[in-house]
């Protein structure tokens, strides 16, 4: 009997001593298992960083987008300036008889007024200009001088039309002359500050006057020249 006593406490103390090596040994899981938590909750914690710090460029964006908006040009009246130089041609004949002679037109003018907007623009322009007769006859060569007033439209920021009433001196005798204008500008460019537009224009103005005892006399004028507008 005695050995069977023996025997069960030899037994009650292996399993007293793999019941405790079996809880050492789970202890260091258990212990391990908060900080294995605590490492995930700054993951989790640190995954929205990169959504917030993606979202903070947008109103960034939105604020460049609208300074963008707000630096606009806005259009409006502005002052008007052109210069061209020009050569043309017309025929001088006289109302009774065959009599008539050519001449050829060197001149230049001047663009004084106001741009309305990029459409509309109103201005003066003033001519000075020298015709030479191509063949014999009465109209001797000389001087031109006139001024008139101009409407036009500019379409597209390229191409103008414009009509305009003046008054032309050709050498001694004068007239009314209606004058027309088309042209573009082959090379344009805008302005980053203001409502303004210039660059090199490119346009044909064709008059019309009415001299005492002479025909009307024609005349197209084909013009190089700049242009702020």
């Amino acid at each position: 009997m005695n050995h069977f006593v023996v025997d069960g406490l030899a037994i009650a103390v292996v399993l007293t001593a793999s019941a405790f090596a079996q809880a050492q040994e789970a202890e260091p899981e258990a212990t391990g298992k908060p900080p294995a938590a605590e490492e995930a909750a700054p993951a989790e914690a640190a995954t929205p960083a990169p959504a917030a710090e993606a979202a903070t460029p947008a109103p960034a964006a939105d604020a460049a987008a609208g300074g963008d908006t707000s630096s606009a040009v806005a259009d409006g009246l502005r002052f008007r300036f052109g210069v061209a130089a020009g050569i043309g041609f017309f025929t001088a004949a006289s109302e009774v008889g065959d009599a008539e002679v050519s001449c050829t037109y060197y001149g230049a003018d001047l663009r004084l007024g106001a741009q309305i907007n990029d459409l509309i623009g109103v201005y003066a322009q003033p001519t000075l200009g020298y015709y030479s007769v191509d063949d014999a006859g009465g109209l001797a060569a000389g001087g031109l001088l006139g001024v008139a007033v101009v409407a036009d439209a500019t379409i597209i920021d390229r191409f103008f039309v414009g009509a305009g009433l003046g008054y032309t001196v050709y050498n001694n005798p004068a007239g009314v002359t209606p004058i027309l204008r088309i042209g573009g500008y082959p090379l344009m460019g805008r302005s980053e500050q203001k409502a303004r537009r210039k660059g090199l224009m490119l346009g044909v103005d064709l008059r019309f006057t009415s001299l005492e005892g002479l025909k009307t006399i024609v005349m197209p004028t084909f013009n190089l020249g700049y242009e702020a507008f």
